[in-house]
């Protein structure tokens, strides 16, 4: 990824809170800054790829040393990418400070703990230590256990304690304190755990699923709903409890959501077309795909018909049987319009370039999904989201509902919305 350009998005928190139980909203403005330890995109999409339990090609899956995902470096560059969202929450009291994925394809909050041993990765992250927390509190019997398809995994301990989040503080939040953590985490040195932003039905705490900050704290904000707004290279904001007006232009479209596979808590909604290139013509999707709308999944991953149908229209991709799909980085990819129902978003063609193998060589931002009962249909991570203003709503008792509107991507871009009339 890296170049002087590259970074991580790390979350500074500039709010309009008021204190919980009163009516509360609260902004999270992203900043750069360099990054110190360069991600690759081959890990990147490895990890993609084990999150939903699709078996990683041969390519993705590691050599050389243990920890490394290849023994080649891939490095993103020259400014187009923007690989991962990290965010400062503060976990304890006294505060423990960590650097977590706002993730929506998830339901989890876990972190490092003293329990992580150092080989994997007890020596690279702060560690939350609920020993030295006054508020903690150890569920007795408890335990939680995310594996994913490749046998990638995270499990541990669970507590309540205080968590804080921007001025937001929830005191009987439950931690997941890590005790295991696969190579795949550990080979990441800014990340520090996850927030999970997915419904409550895809929590791994055993016996008792355990309830999302959001939920926790969602009956206190002006409206239950957060929004997300990223950005390419330029600072993106997740607002809780309000809607922006200011951050999208044209009609604010809403949609339900799905409901998620037993176990799962993803935000799924249902993609109606799709078009590639400069056309106005959607083609359509008989049924719609199931699209799980995830800000902790950087790329957009599809089942192979409709990658071929990107492909076809982009000749100089190929399928290296070493790399994936690559193609020359001094071209430029076709734009890919997306459809959910009567919305419809642009993703230019320089954001459908998903990392560099080296000066001259691509990857590409789509990627093939399997087929399987346990996988699902698509995947629109940042690439996706980065092009639109996405509103997640959940009322307590009520229905949960997606919105979307046009965005700016940033300065050099123009709005994402495409004229289809």
């Amino acid at each position: 990824m890296f170049s002087l350009l590259s970074v991580f998005f790390v979350v500074a928190c500039v709010t309009s809170a008021r204190a919980l139980p009163t009516q509360a909203e609260f902004s999270v403005l992203q900043e750069r800054i360099p990054a110190t330890i360069p991600r690759n995109g081959p890990e990147a999409l490895k990890r993609a790829y084990t999150k939903y339990g699709v078996t990683a090609p041969i390519y993705l899956t590691p050599r050389g040393q243990q920890g490394s995902v290849t023994n080649k470096p891939y490095q993103y560059g020259d400014g187009y990418i923007d690989d991962e969202y990290l965010s400062a929450i503060s976990i304890g009291t006294p505060a423990q400070k960590f650097l977590i994925d706002l993730d929506t394809g998830s339901s989890d909050l876990w972190v490092y703990s003293t329990k992580t041993p150092q080989n994997d990765g007890g020596n690279d992250h702060p560690l939350y230590n609920a020993m030295k927390s006054s508020t903690s509190t150890k569920l007795k019997d408890y335990s939680w256990n995310i594996t994913y398809g490749d046998g990638s995994f995270a499990s541990g301990d669970v507590y309540t304690d205080k968590v804080t989040y921007a001025d937001v503080t929830f005191t009987k939040q439950a931690v997941e304190a890590a005790a295991t953590v696969s190579v795949d985490y550990i080979s990441d040195l800014k990340f520090d755990g996850y927030l999970g932003l997915g419904h409550d039905g895809g929590n791994q705490v055993k016996p008792v699923a355990q309830k999302t900050f959001f939920t926790n704290v969602a009956s206190s904000l002006t409206s239950p709903l957060f929004t997300v707004s990223l950005n390419h290279l330029n600072p993106g904001c997740y607002d809780f409890g309000f809607v922006d007006p200011k951050k999208y232009t044209g009609q604010l479209q809403y949609f339900p959501a799905l409901a998620a596979p037993t176990g799962h808590g993803w935000w799924v909604v249902n993609s109606t077309g799709y078009a590639v290139g400069n056309t106005k013509v959607l083609t359509p999707i008989s049924g719609g795909l199931k699209a799980i709308i995830d800000t902790g999944t950087t790329f957009l991953l599809m089942q192979q018909p409709y990658c071929d149908a990107y492909y076809a229209q982009a000749p100089s991709v190929v399928n290296d049987p070493e790399y994936g799909y690559i193609y020359p980085c001094k071209e430029t990819l076709p734009d890919f319009t997306l459809a959910i129902g009567t919305y419809k978003t642009k993703i230019p063609g320089l954001l459908m370039q998903g990392a560099k193998l080296n000066s001259t060589t691509c990857f590409t931002a789509l990627n093939p999904l399997g087929i399987g009962p346990d996988i699902p249909q698509a995947v629109y991570g940042d690439t996706f989201i980065k092009t639109t203003f996405s509103v997640f709503k959940y009322p307590p008792g009520g229905s949960p509902s997606l919105g979307f509107a046009s965005k700016p991507i940033n300065s050099s871009f123009p709005n994402s919305g495409t004229d289809f009339s």
